[in-house]
């Protein structure tokens, strides 16, 4: 039930009232003012999730929140910063595959076997940064717990195999959510001189272990800012300017994120003032959010004969490898014990097929971002950096580049 002194209007997707507080003598907030309604509510011009009474539009325009956050705006976050004109070009929209005509996915899926055979094989270096030796060997840690310190474990470790765990050098972690790979990056940086962290995320988390690392580590700066990836311009945050290299992070950036982190590195490197950008390490993730607009590797695939149209196609076949695949008949047959052993090994065998597909073609978006940032002048490697077991998401680069003097 409804408070007395609370909006009666009941919200569906959250299966409870309103929690609004409503003036004396109505029965709803104004947000849902209903046949009892003294004025018009309008959406806000400014930020249409909001409404406001049409009589007092224009005394809200002056005191919106949205309004004070477009107003305050820093200089470093520009709209689509990291995203060129030319690079406006859109692929077609994305079609299941299922609605696909078969010759055309074979003709993509043909195109992949091809593209892979040029690929060399790729390592799996598998390290363990000691800073969470201890933590890690700890038996009240949780199996989710530990998969997500492993993961970090190893990308520290690779951090300091390439040499970029050094002093004058600022660390940005981009989509650092709850920053807990900063935290532990944190824990071997603190005695490092002139060095700072950097927190970038488009959405504000709670409990972020960077408050725990500041409480722990007072000496050490640490900023974050809260800014799309797509518009943030690195040469014009103020505070990291003073420290003469940076080094980029990132674990498992969804997609198009992780594109838009190269570009947001490799574009401050000739804006002014010009960033000294050491190295990069990034997972990867969700390849199958890629586009083709933010895309680094469009020329990779082009010369691999992919077209623009093929895009959205190898983005759908990239979840093969993690979601595996099954046909409308299967759907449509029931799967017991009734059925054919030889039947059932041939859907077993179509499934592992795809899921080998799958993973070529995440291979050859990787493979893709390695030949952008080698263009640019670093020196890359593409290797498994976790086994399987842990994440089936288990791919990162590594990317040094000399410093100038």
């Amino acid at each position: 039930m409804a408070n007395g002194n609370h909006c009666m209007y009941f919200v569906e997707r959250k299966m409870r009232f309103c929690r609004m507080t409503v003036r004396e003598g109505r029965r709803y907030c104004g947000e849902h003012q209903q046949d009892d309604v003294e004025d018009d509510r309008v959406p806000c011009p400014l930020d249409p999730t909001h409404t406001c009474y049409r009589s007092r539009l224009t005394r809200h325009l002056g005191v919106c929140n949205t309004k004070r956050s477009l107003d305050e705006r820093p200089v470093f976050v520009v709209d689509g910063a990291n995203l060129d004109d030319e690079d406006a070009i859109a692929a077609p929209p994305r079609v299941p595959l299922s609605q696909l005509d078969g010759a055309v996915v074979g003709t993509v899926i043909r195109k992949i076997y091809a593209a892979y055979e040029d690929l060399p094989e790729f390592s799996q270096t598998i390290l363990r940064h000691d800073v969470l030796r201890d933590k890690l060997n700890e038996e009240t840690c949780g199996s989710n717990v530990k998969r997500h310190l492993l993961q970090n474990a190893s990308l520290l470790g690779h951090l300091e195999r390439v040499g970029l765990l050094r002093d004058n050098t600022c660390f940005i972690e981009f989509g650092a959510g709850k920053a807990q790979l900063t935290y532990w990056l944190g824990q071997i940086i603190k005695d490092k001189s002139n060095s700072c962290v950097l927190l970038v995320d488009r959405s504000s988390h709670r409990h972020k272990n960077d408050n725990k690392l500041r409480r722990e580590e007072s000496r050490l700066a640490i900023k974050r800012i809260r800014a799309d990836i797509a518009d943030l311009q690195l040469n014009q945050i103020e505070e990291i300017q003073p420290i003469k290299y940076k080094v980029g992070i990132a674990k498992h950036l969804c997609g198009a994120a992780t594109d838009l982190t190269i570009r947001c590195l490799t574009k401050s490197m000739s804006g002014e003032p010009r960033v000294d950008v050491r190295g990069l390490i990034v997972a990867f993730c969700c390849h199958h959010k890629c586009e083709y607009s933010s895309y680094v590797g469009r020329e990779y695939l082009q010369r691999c004969g992919f077209t623009a149209d093929e895009f959205p196609i190898l983005c759908s076949i990239v979840s093969w490898a993690t979601c595996g695949f099954r046909t409308k008949d299967d759907f449509d047959s029931p799967r017991d014990s009734t059925m054919p052993q030889n039947e059932t090994a041939d859907r077993s065998s179509r499934s592992d097929e795809r899921e080998v597909i799958g993973r070529m073609a995440k291979t050859l978006l990787n493979w893709g971002r390695l030949v952008f940032l080698e263009s640019v002048g670093f020196q890359t490697e593409l290797l498994y950096y976790i086994p399987t077991e842990v994440s089936l998401e288990n791919m990162c680069v590594v990317a040094t580049r000399e410093h100038s003097s």
